[in-house]
């Protein structure tokens, strides 16, 4: 709204852009600019073009008045309709009006002037007084909040007072004066646009249709920006959201050219090179002018190519081997960008209320400077706070390249960038944010008043809804984030190809994750579209097969590539204190548990993937037995696109007494010793997280932790956006003693590290990925130096001698898994985590027990 802004009292030429600095941050937020002008010409509006285009965004109205050199006899009778009157007066606006006469740039602005009458843009008309010209001169903008700034001074609408004459104008708005009075302005105008005003001095009148419609006939369909695409005889490329093409040639295009036959084989326009496509890159548009170069070379035929194609070539360019050796050197910290660092430091610190550390400035600064790189800084490193170090600074006053911060990551994540935001900026910046999945959202929300929100989320699982809403948001004042990029990772998703295409709407795109090659070098492929789409064919020279099975000279001569992109803050460098050695916590099964663990591997011993899930059950919750395995277990679980293997079945078969005897036990050892666990550490003034995998067991262990008068927080997926994130703000604030959860909802992008220290694992899968992010909700940065962080792990074991359950295997190669994993995660070199596939190893795992 238009409270928003500051405004300044006085405006004058000598000091000021007046059409930058007040018109078109005036017009940001307006629905309506009403103006009085003693004169008018169209040139004026390409001062304030940014402007004009958020009125329209806004479904806004431009009311214009102004003097015209004619008398209000001549004028009553042409509104009285003489015919011959009317011919005349369209005989002598065609005369002076030769369209074939004019100047490109005179054509341009008429056209201009044109268009948006056509449109409704804008709506013109005519004030005289009885002798002399209408000279008043000042204008209101508005919102649909009923604000108002009125100015008034010397300056009229024409690019001569903008640009050569010395110009004043006073500014008034209604929340900081006499709301009274600017009301009485507005209404003056009203009664001055309806044609109502009665003081005999001044009278405003409508243009004539007839006159209206001969000045639309001028209009070209769309604001032109280039004069030259008038030009006669010539093929004129111009840049209008896309290259756009004028064939002012007396003859059609010969596509027998071997140039066009190239243009259209390569998909660069139709078949008759009269349209090109939207999505053009600059690789593209460079491509295009050489073959267009090529045909007026053999043809004879002039070709003028407009500055703005190549201001949009120049703008999108992006020379990136010498920005990877740009790169390189921030990266070793060179002391050339010592003074560099300093501004940035200091320009962010103007702009925050809790600094960086010198780690996180470094980064944040590198991301500034970079403009496309890829943050794979460990969990818990403050990844969040290193890009909202670079918002600040790009979006500074000093800098102002960027106005909004659009993220697309897991919906777990909106809560952090939300609390961060607040916790960095402080009282320096209102958060402003437009949040998918809050209740108050609503899809047309992404096409009104956008300019008014500062922070966009939006979750993977919603992109191919909000396909056209995000390519309407993001613009090249846009900074663009993707967390927990390995979502993606998938190359033929869908999501995938969205995000990429997304990303060509700016420079400033950036990519986060702790995990960027899970499984093979191939999981780089997408994202590195996402920052070098234009440049990977010629910058990394590698097809997606070669990244699957690399040998060591591909994997050296990639990482080589890579390295300049990228940046890995570990642990170690933020001095984060190492946890403690795991607790780990057996549990021998009880008589009746024991013939169970008999029965299981007895019924399904050639089912390696059904015994695994069911020896898991039954270890904490022996009711699970008797239910079909499904993704309803889990908790909404199926969402992500990048999911684990998981298995699915039928009802299972039991017969009557294998039914008595799973009926004979409530819960499991493992589950009542879990209970005294957490009544221990509670009682001793310790807040915990407890981990589970399956819904029902969430709810049982919550049931008995009430029952001991312990306060309970649960979350996973089937909660919704809003209770979730409630539930872990309370949780944060000390309101719970326990938070009852599963990695599959909450081990990513979420801080619990400032209330909990202890976490207990009673149920815990195959999946390494979401154990250790998990682990690291509890152990991040922000520690104090003396905290100690402990991680219980429970086991059910079988009686000696018999078989058991696999909570201990499933342990063990978790463990090995997680140096292996550890080491790649704190190198500062990337490489794949883990390469054995999780189906397969629980196979190669099962049949080794069985």
């Amino acid at each position: 709204m238009l409270s928003d802004f500051n405004f300044k009292t006085f405006y004058s030429t000598a000091t000021d852009n007046i059409p930058e600095n007040f018109y078109s941050l005036a017009l940001k937020s307006s629905t309506k600019y009403d103006r009085v002008s003693g004169y008018f010409s169209s040139v004026s509006l390409a001062y304030y073009a940014k402007g004009i285009e958020h009125l329209l965004v806004n479904s806004g109205k431009f009311r214009l008045i102004i003097s015209h050199e004619i008398s209000e006899k001549d004028y009553e009778q042409i509104v009285a309709g003489y015919k011959n009157r009317n011919k005349s007066i369209l005989t002598e606006l065609e005369s002076r009006i030769d369209f074939s006469l004019l100047t490109n740039s005179q054509k341009k602005n008429l056209s201009n002037l044109s268009y948006l009458i056509e449109i409704g843009l804008v709506d013109i008309k005519i004030g005289f007084t009885h002798t002399g010209l209408f000279h008043a001169k000042y204008g209101m903008f508005k919102d649909d909040f009923g604000n108002i700034v009125y100015f008034s001074g010397s300056l009229n609408e024409t690019e001569a007072a903008f640009t050569k004459n010395y110009e004043d104008i006073t500014v008034i708005s209604s929340w900081q004066s006499n709301e009274q009075e600017l009301l009485d302005k507005s209404n003056y105008f009203e009664k001055l646009w309806r044609e109502e005003n009665n003081d005999g001095m001044i009278f405003v009148k409508s243009i004539d249709e007839v006159i209206k419609s001969k000045l639309i006939s001028f209009s070209q369909g769309k604001v032109i920006m280039e004069k030259n695409i008038f030009e006669d005889n010539a093929i004129v490329l111009y840049f209008d959201n896309g290259l756009r093409i004028v064939n002012n040639l007396k003859s059609p295009l010969d596509l027998k050219q071997r140039s066009m036959k190239q243009i259209i084989r390569k998909g660069f326009s139709d078949e008759r090179v009269e349209k090109f496509k939207d999505d053009l890159s600059y690789v593209d548009i460079k491509e295009i002018i050489k073959l267009f170069e090529r045909y007026s070379g053999r043809t004879g035929e002039k070709l003028i190519v407009t500055d703005n194609v190549y201001q949009f070539i120049n703008d999108s360019e992006f020379k990136i081997d010498s920005v990877a050796k740009r790169g390189l050197a921030i990266k070793n910290q060179d002391q050339i960008f010592d003074a560099s660092l300093t501004e940035f430091v200091n320009i962010v610190n103007s702009e925050v209320t809790r600094p960086l550390y010198k780690i996180q400035s470094w980064v944040s600064f590198y991301q500034a400077t970079m403009q496309r790189v890829a943050n794979f800084s460990v969990p818990g490193s403050g990844k969040t706070s290193m890009v909202y170090g670079t918002f600040a600074y790009l979006s500074s006053s000093q800098i102002n390249k960027i106005d909004k911060l659009v993220v697309i990551g897991p919906k777990n994540s909106f809560l952090a960038w939300k609390t961060e935001f607040k916790s960095v900026f402080g009282n320096k910046r209102e958060m402003t944010v437009l949040d998918v999945h809050d209740e108050k959202f609503r899809e047309e929300m992404f096409f009104k008043n956008i300019n008014d929100y500062n922070l966009f989320l939006v979750n993977y699982e919603s992109l191919e809804k909000y396909k056209e809403a995000l390519n309407n948001v993001v613009d090249s004042r846009t900074m663009l984030v993707f967390d927990e990029v390995h979502k993606i990772k998938r190359v033929d998703s869908s999501r995938a190809s969205i995000s990429i295409d997304i990303s060509k709407k700016t420079k400033y795109k950036y990519v986060l994750t702790g995990t960027p090659i899970p499984n093979t070098y191939q999981d780089t492929w997408n994202f590195l579209h996402i920052l070098f789409e234009n440049e990977f064919k010629e910058y990394f020279g590698i097809q997606l097969s070669a990244l699957k099975n690399p040998d060591d000279f591909t994997i050296a001569n990639f990482i080589k590539k890579l390295s300049p992109f990228f940046w890995r803050v570990t642990k170690a460098e933020l001095n984060v204190p190492k946890e403690n050695d795991d607790h780990i916590i057996s549990v021998t099964a009880n008589q009746i548990e024991q013939q169970i663990i008999n029965l299981l591997w007895k019924k399904f011993s050639n089912q390696p993937f059904k015994l695994y899930i069911r020896l898991i059950q039954l270890s904490s919750n022996p009711q699970l037995l008797k239910d079909k395995i499904s993704i309803d277990m889990y908790g909404d679980y199926g969402i992500e696109e990048e999911q684990e293997f998981v298995l699915s079945d039928d009802t299972p078969f039991y017969d009557k007494d294998e039914l008595a005897l799973i009926d004979s036990i409530t819960s499991s050892a493992k589950f009542n010793e879990c209970i005294k666990l957490a009544e221990h550490l509670i009682n001793d003034s310790k807040v915990i997280v407890i981990w589970c995998i399956f819904i029902d067991t969430i709810n049982q262990m919550k049931q008995a932790l009430e029952r001991k008068g312990i306060r309970v927080a649960v979350i996973y997926g089937g909660i919704g956006a809003r209770q979730r994130e409630e539930t872990i703000v309370a949780f944060q604030n000390g309101e719970f003693d326990v938070l009852i959860t599963n990695p599959h909802t909450l081990a990513e992008s979420v801080s619990l590290h400032k209330i909990a220290h202890d976490a207990i694992y009673l149920e815990y899968s195959f999946n390494l990925t979401h154990m250790l992010q998990s682990r690291d909700r509890i152990h991040r940065l922000g520690l104090p130096e003396n905290q100690e962080t402990n991680y219980y792990y429970f086991m059910t074991e079988g009686q000696e001698g018999k078989r058991g359950t696999i909570d201990r295997k499933i342990y063990s190669r978790l463990l090995a898994k997680k140096d292996i994993m550890y080491e790649a995660i704190e190198s500062e070199l990337i490489k794949p985590e883990f390469t054995i596939d999780d189906k397969a190893e629980i196979l190669q795992m099962m049949e080794e027990e069985i």
